[in-house]
């Protein structure tokens, strides 16, 4: 839900600053929350680390103490500081500047209801990408809600190239791509090489600023003031800066604990909060033909990551 109010906030901040300046303080602020948290927790006493001994487990998996490799991986050695570096780059990466601009972009070109559909096709790519890099089976249910959700998006786009943003749909596209890669590289990664959610979550933030604000400042350094500094730009900047925050936290923990498929499978709160709070918000409101893409999306997302049958009762 958290991800989806974050569409309607980057059309708010939308009205004061470019996507990708936007997304530059988005991370900023992110980076920010993130190392008040870890230095809270640290003063704590170490929560984290009685935290990181409780035994987890996927359905009809054996538990899996918290910090070890993830069913039918493999972990011969500890992993060098090179390993971890290189496999925190390509997530930070991924679900860094590569997702948040294109989500950005997609919210400037199509709005925060149908970039959230668009995007939250990630739900449905993880699970179809997962059995490749994953001991998780491609079912055919799984490819169902493939076909569903690209059926769906398509009426999204209004069929008709001619009237249709294409490029708003192809950056909700990239966007859901580098997300589902993320998830699920995030349960093959995050046990075997100790990267926990608010170390992944620092990264992402941090990479994403010194990135995008680094490009920004050598080309453009104008466009990182925004043109109006009204409650609204505030309060949107700073919102999508705390999801920033506690979404790559929360995403960790829900994989470390089940398949990544079944995670994603929560992420069906995201086009439908993204759209409530549009219509409710922007005034957004989708063609008939749009709202049917809509509800394919969601039947597809749903056919592809609910446990079936025999997962409820495993």
């Amino acid at each position: 839900m958290g991800f989806g109010s974050a569409y309607v906030a980057t059309s708010f901040a939308l009205v004061a600053l470019g996507p990708v300046p936007a997304a530059a303080w988005r991370s900023l602020i992110a980076t920010l929350l993130i190392a008040a948290l870890i230095a809270v927790r640290g003063r704590s006493g170490g929560e984290g680390a009685a935290a990181d001994r409780i035994s987890v487990a996927a359905p009809g998996v054996d538990a899996v103490p918290a910090g070890e490799p993830a069913p039918g991986e493999r972990e011969d050695a500890a992993p060098t500081t090179a390993a971890r570096a290189v496999r925190l780059l390509v997530l930070s990466t991924l679900a860094g500047p590569l997702f948040l601009t294109s989500m950005n972009l997609a919210v400037a070109h199509v709005g925060a209801a149908i970039a959230a559909f668009v995007a939250g096709l990630y739900a449905v790519l993880s699970a179809v990408i997962a059995p490749a890099l994953l001991p998780e089976r491609l079912t055919a249910r799984v490819l169902a809600g493939f076909v569903l959700a690209l059926g769906g998006t398509a009426l999204l786009a209004q069929l008709d190239p001619s009237s249709a943003d294409l490029v708003g749909i192809g950056w909700g596209g990239l966007a859901a791509s580098a997300f589902a890669l993320y998830l699920v590289l995030t349960r093959r990664w995050s046990r075997r090489y100790r990267l926990d959610g608010m170390t992944v979550a620092l990264a992402n933030g941090g990479l994403t600023a010194i990135v995008l604000g680094g490009v920004l400042l050598a080309t453009d350094p104008g466009s990182l003031a925004p043109t109006s500094v009204s409650a609204s730009v505030v309060i949107a900047l700073i919102w999508l800066g705390v999801v920033a925050a506690m979404g790559p936290v929360l995403t960790v923990a829900s994989v470390r604990l089940i398949p990544a498929a079944r995670s994603a499978a929560f992420l069906l709160f995201n086009p439908i909060t993204a759209t409530v709070l549009a219509f409710l918000l922007l005034g957004e409101r989708p063609a008939p033909l749009q709202i049917t893409g809509g509800v394919l999306v969601l039947l597809g997302m749903a056919a592809a990551t609910l446990p079936g049958r025999s997962s409820r009762q495993a």
